[in-house]
């Protein structure tokens, strides 16, 4: 199996454990996440967002706990944006698209990182 299954099947298990998710704190703003990978489209970052929420409801995760709508104002403009915790930074990182170059290479920093 690969090892980034085990890792899965460890993060489960320490879920049913210890309720790991309930630990994360929502100190990350996804507009940011969107800015550092060079991301321009927000409807890419909304279809990764979303499948992050399926991701969450596949693994009976409370999405509520790490995303939360937030409104931020500018300078110019009201705009909406999502605090995110670092377990759902990663889940849209992993369903952004790998076309884009920086979002290639934070996959593979991701993956790398659980590989061994």
């Amino acid at each position: 199996m690969l090892k980034i299954y085990d890792y899965l099947e460890a993060v489960m298990e320490e879920q049913n454990n210890r309720q790991w998710y309930f630990e994360n704190r929502l100190n990350l703003f996804a507009s940011e996440i969107m800015e550092t990978l060079e991301i321009e489209d927000s409807d890419e970052i909304a279809l990764a967002i979303n499948r992050a929420f399926r991701a969450c409801g596949s693994l009976n995760i409370p999405f509520n706990r790490n995303f939360k709508k937030v409104y931020r104002f500018d300078g110019i403009q009201l705009m909406m944006d999502w605090k995110i915790s670092p377990l759902a930074c990663y889940l849209i990182i992993i369903n952004c698209n790998p076309d884009n170059e920086q979002v290639a290479k934070a996959q593979l920093y991701f993956a790398m990182n659980q590989a061994h």
